[in-house]
């Protein structure tokens, strides 16, 4: 294979994704204009590296898929996130600048992002969209029970939630109330099923996403 062709696709593949220790990054499909970002925060006991691929034919349609590394260490060493809304922005920022690197002048991060969180970090998900109103309109929760301030969230610009989780995940009910009573209080949100299995993602977890990101971006039930 001519040294030029592997020299072009070194750069390609570098201009698509980015790796550090702040997380993982994928640019967009189309970066002809300014895309928002499709933040996601994993879990307990999981990696940028290990999970962050898994969404990205979902998310980088509409834009960057950024998955930054937890503030905190599990026992072991690995990441989890602790703390509040600050300890985890800082996190979230760090790998947002990276990923504006890829492609500077094409992440928008004024408004327009979509949060995913898997297990503990779908609370911090809910916390960013908190602290940063008008940045992120929609929130997609994982394998979590969290509660939902309807009013506070819808303040804050988000237009859509969705929350899923496996039929056996011990979350599952508390998910499914959070969502209907959502719903009730006027902002646009559902439940959908992971599948069969537990606290874990099922072997078409991307194809599920798809379909869970396309719904949180786009316009509100009227």
């Amino acid at each position: 294979m001519p040294l030029s062709y592997l020299v072009l696709a070194a750069t390609l593949f570098a201009a698509t994704r980015a790796h550090g220790a702040w997380g993982v990054a994928f640019a967009p499909q189309d970066d002809s204009a300014a895309r928002p970002a499709i933040v996601y925060l994993h879990g307990m006991w999981a990696t940028p590296e290990d999970s962050c691929a898994i969404f990205e034919r979902a998310a980088t349609p509409f834009g960057f898929l950024v998955c930054p590394r937890g503030n905190a260490r599990m026992p072991d060493g690995g990441p989890m996130w602790s703390g509040g809304y600050a300890d985890a922005a800082r996190q979230v920022h760090a790998a947002l600048d990276a990923a504006e690197a890829m492609a500077p002048g094409k992440l928008d991060r004024s408004a327009g992002g979509t949060l995913v969180g898997y297990s503990n970090g779908a609370w911090f998900a809910v916390q960013i969209a908190l602290g940063e109103p008008g940045k992120w309109t929609g929130l997609v929760l994982l394998s979590m029970k969290v509660e939902l301030d309807a009013p506070r969230l819808r303040a804050a610009g988000v237009e859509r939630v969705l929350l899923a989780a496996g039929d056996a995940d011990m979350a599952r009910g508390e998910m499914e109330r959070a969502a209907a009573a959502a719903q009730s209080a006027g902002l646009p949100a559902r439940f959908v099923s992971l599948g069969a299995g537990g606290h874990a993602f099922p072997g078409d977890m991307g194809d599920r996403m798809r379909e869970a990101i396309a719904w949180v971006r786009a316009a509100p039930d009227r």
